[in-house]
Order: structure tokens, then sequence, then C-alpha cells
């Protein structure tokens, strides 16, 4: 898919398909992690305008709501902090999302932060902040989904996995990796 010039657009199968396999991921991850952990953190770097154009929802909300799903489980109740970064580089997108979130009513332990800004850059900043202070980054998720080819340089995803407990989900179309994959100077 071409990056979408409009604040919000139709839902593609394959995009249905990579979010059932997030949900089913967080499912898993949010309660473990926030058992043996005070903190932990989700990061969505790509995190687009969090919902599509008939209301399905996107990646924010659905880990926000898998989160809250989470945190009201009676088996595993918890009170570690679940913090959200979601990072937006398109300023009508990231207002639409923070015109989602506004109107939720969150458990004590859950909060978000709206980034209007890129991912590497936003990302590098923080990380430089943890690396100033000598500190740890709270075990972490971060799905890093853009669309189509990144400049996200791969030192930022270093970064983030050079610290316990924290994973990465990154998504990639093949074809455009399939498109260059015959060009004369590939490795």
């Amino acid at each position: 898919m071409a990056k979408p010039s409009t604040k919000v657009w139709d839902i593609e199968k394959h995009t249905e398909a990579k979010h059932a396999i997030l949900k089913r991921y967080l499912q898993a991850w949010f309660p473990i992690l926030s058992s043996f952990n005070d903190r932990i953190l989700y990061i969505d770097g790509f995190a687009g305008p969090g919902e599509y154009s008939n209301g399905e929802p996107g990646s924010p909300i659905i880990a926000l709501e898998t989160a809250i799903d989470a945190a009201r489980d009676n088996k595993r109740k918890t009170n570690a902090e679940i913090l959200f970064l979601f990072i937006e580089k398109d300023k009508e997108r990231c207002e639409h999302l923070e015109s989602l979130l506004a109107g939720r009513t969150l458990p004590h332990n859950i909060k978000y932060i709206v980034e209007c800004g890129k991912f590497d850059e936003t990302l590098k900043s923080s990380l430089d902040q943890i690396d100033i202070q000598k500190k740890s980054l709270a075990p972490t998720f971060a799905f890093i989904d853009p669309f189509g080819i990144s400049d996200t340089p791969f030192s930022i995803i270093e970064r983030i996995v050079k610290f316990k407990r924290c994973e990465v989900l990154i998504t990639f179309m093949s074809g455009f990796i399939n498109r260059f994959k015959n060009h004369p100077n590939a490795i």
C-alpha cells in the first residue's frame, strides 16, 4: 500500500491480519510483564490516526484496549504502571489520535503520551535522556509498522533491544523488498 494522503483511510486485509497478530501477542505480553515489573512500556512508532475510515481500531487503540482488558482481568490483578508512547509524524493524524484517546476513561495504572514527531528523532531523544541519567528502559514492546520503506536507522532499534526485557515487532511490506531484489546493485 502506498502511503495514504488522507487523515484516515480504508483498512486492508493485510492490516487486519497484522492487528490480529499484535492483539494476540499483547494478550499474553501485558499480563506476564506487568506481573513481574512495576512499570512496562508500549511504543507505537508509526501510530497513525488510531482508527480507519469505517471506525475500525488502529494499532494504538488495539494495544490500549488489550492492556485495559489485562488490567481488569481478575486472575492477574496488577498495579504495574503501563505506559504508552504513540508516535505519529503527521499533525492531522496525531491530533485525530489525541481526540480519540481524550474521551476514554482509563484505569489508574494506564497512561499514554501522543508525540507528534518522527519515530527515530523522538525515540533517539528519549533514549539519549535515559543514557544521560544512567537509567534503564522499562520492559518495552515496540511496534514499528511504517508505510513502505522507512528511513528509520536500525541503530534506534538496536538501542531498544539492548535493554533487558525489551522486544520489537517490525513489519515491512515484502513487495518493496521483492521490487529491488534483482537490482544489479543488490547484495
